[in-house]
């Protein structure tokens, strides 16, 4: 199992993230930094990553001798008694289930 951030995280707002000084991460290819700021914490430095598209994660779990049998990009309801920003509509992360490659057929 993987959870990693979904390229749409470097490009919306949300509840505890924001990325709406970083225009920049809305032309970034894979590979290339992006950035976010927590909005919890009173340390102003954006995260730096590396943005990564589904066909990467695809790539280098094939490389590894996995497949992806599963993936799924979970959204809040809107019931939770948070104010979401986009978390009800755009999935901020993505959670890949893989096996062996040949075990999940």
């Amino acid at each position: 199992m993987s959870i990693v951030s979904t390229p749409e995280i470097y490009t919306h707002e949300w509840a505890t993230f924001t990325t709406k000084d970083y225009p920049e991460n809305r032309v970034a290819r894979s590979g290339d930094v992006v950035r976010i700021l927590t909005k919890d914490y009173s340390d102003g430095r954006p995260v730096e990553d590396i943005l990564w598209l589904h066909e990467d994660y695809l790539a280098v779990f094939a490389e590894a001798g996995l497949e992806s049998l599963v993936v799924e990009r979970p959204l809040a309801t809107g019931e939770e008694g948070i104010s979401w920003g986009s978390e009800t509509s755009v999935a901020p992360w993505a959670i890949y289930v893989c096996a062996a490659s040949g075990a999940g057929s």
